[in-house]
């Protein structure tokens, strides 16, 4: 096993780390918030920043033309953001429903047929493409993050209807937290997704390009999305349900223009 690749399932067994613990402490009805989740995904985001360095080394540029290095960037671009807004969700909470997205996703990238191709030369790094692909990953991984939250609202809102009172409840952000949070979430990864599309004008991608053709779908359903959630046309949990089942088409589409 190459070194970017140790790293990398060094990196998955530490998000694993990170979930196992809370889920025993929720199943015993004891849950108690620790360090252990917060110092394992820490230590998995490190790894896993690593493991994204040593492969550019190996390939020469940022790692982004595979479905296997995609998913694995934006696993970590997932985590940076899990991170960034963690202190306001409860970060070992938030954790525990992240880690095992991030954790599928790793065992995807190791099981996809052709894992890890080698890159064909690159004679020259056009900082702007690397600039469109990373602000694009980055956009799709505050996407995911909304579906996450969107999964948090769901169960929170199921809790409060069968009067589930228990451990997993009170931690749980206030339910109305996490209406806005889906919010914040969808306009963070539209807002960057506009700034990836906006860089392609510079560049001499056709507007024929699947990959530009599907970025710009996606960009319009998240736009819509935005428009309803911004006109509040839909109730909070129909929101939810939109960021959580929405994500599907991003992460189908990685498949169908790589």
């Amino acid at each position: 096993m190459t070194t970017d690749r140790l790293a990398l399932a060094l990196s998955t067994f530490a998000f694993l780390a990170a979930v196992v613990p809370a889920l025993a402490c929720l199943k015993s009805g004891d849950w108690r918030r620790g360090p252990t989740q917060v110092i394992a995904m820490t230590v998995g985001f490190l790894l896993q920043t690593a493991a994204i360095y040593l492969r550019g080394q190996v390939v020469g540029q940022c790692p982004m033309k595979s479905v296997s290095d995609i998913l694995v960037f934006i696993a970590w671009s997932i985590v940076l953001l899990y991170f960034l807004v963690g202190t306001t969700y409860r970060v070992s909470l938030l954790g525990m429903f992240t880690a095992p997205l991030v954790v599928a996703m790793h065992a995807l990238a190791f099981l996809l047929p052709g894992a890890f191709p080698d890159y064909p030369a690159k004679a020259k790094i056009d900082a702007w493409v690397e600039l469109h692909a990373a602000l694009a990953l980055i956009a799709y991984a505050a996407f995911a993050l909304a579906c996450i939250t969107g999964v948090m609202y769901l169960l929170q809102e199921r809790f409060l209807k069968k009067h589930l009172i228990g451990g997993l409840f009170y931690q749980l952000p206030p339910i109305q937290g996490l209406a806005k949070a889906i919010q914040r979430q969808l306009l963070l990864g539209l807002i960057l997704l506009s700034a990836s599309l906006a860089i392609t004008f510079k560049l001499d991608t056709p507007i024929t390009n699947p990959k530009l053709i599907f970025a710009w779908g996606v960009w319009g359903l998240y736009a819509v999305m935005g428009f309803i959630t911004w006109r509040h046309t839909l109730s909070p949990r129909q929101t939810a349900w939109l960021a959580a089942v929405g994500f599907v088409i991003p992460f189908i589409s990685l498949w169908l223009v790589t």
